[in-house]
Parts: structure tokens; sequence; C-alpha cells
């Protein structure tokens, strides 16, 4: 059910309208977008990579990354248009997953930051 105050595209809309139309607000900013029922393709090369990126999370967030190697991903990033989260992620996906096979590596493999 849509849910809207002052009418449909004007001042504020929420929900799906016959699943066609979706109401919606993003940063204080209202729009409305065609629905979208989202893919989400189970195939084992999607199960690979949604493995590396979650192992890489973790380790990021549980500590096997020191503080000084993240200051350092930090720095590198810099002036990159990137944090050193995502300059870390970038080269652990490159080191622990297999392009040609389609899978993850074993053992997995931290990258230093140099």
């Amino acid at each position: 059910m849509v849910k809207t105050t002052g009418g449909f595209f004007s001042l504020d809309a929420r929900g799906t309208l016959s699943d066609t139309l979706t109401g919606s607000y993003w940063k204080g900013i209202n729009y409305i977008r065609a629905r979208v029922i989202p893919h989400n393709p189970k195939s084992d090369p999607q199960k690979a990579i949604r493995g590396v990126l979650t192992d890489g999370v973790s380790k990021w967030r549980s500590g096997a990354i020191s503080a000084a190697d993240k200051l350092m991903w930090e720095s590198y990033a810099a002036g990159q248009g990137m944090s050193g989260f995502n300059r870390f992620m970038h080269y652990y996906i490159q080191a622990n997953y297999d392009d040609e096979t389609q899978q993850k590596k074993t053992p997995q493999v931290i990258p230093s930051p140099q």
C-alpha cells in the first residue's frame, strides 16, 4: 500500500503502487522509480566470490589486519577516491579469487600494503 502526503508525485510517497512504481526517499530526497525484483544468482562462481568478499571483510574487522597495516592501506588509498578498506578488498579479491576457474583459492592470502 502506498502512503502519500499531498498526493502521488508531490510531497511524499512511500511504498509500491500496483507492482509497477515504488516511492521512497534517500538522504531526505523523495523519489519514484520503477519497481524492480532483485535477481540473486546462486551459481557456484557467485557463491565463491561472495565467500571471498565475506572472508576479506571478516579479516579487516576481526583484527587479522593490524592497526598499522590499516593505516598504511589508508595512506596507500589516499588521493585515489577510495578508502583503505576498499583498496585492501581490491587486492584481497585479486589474491584469493581465481578468475579462470571461478573459485576461491586456498589457503587464503592476506596482501600487504606495499
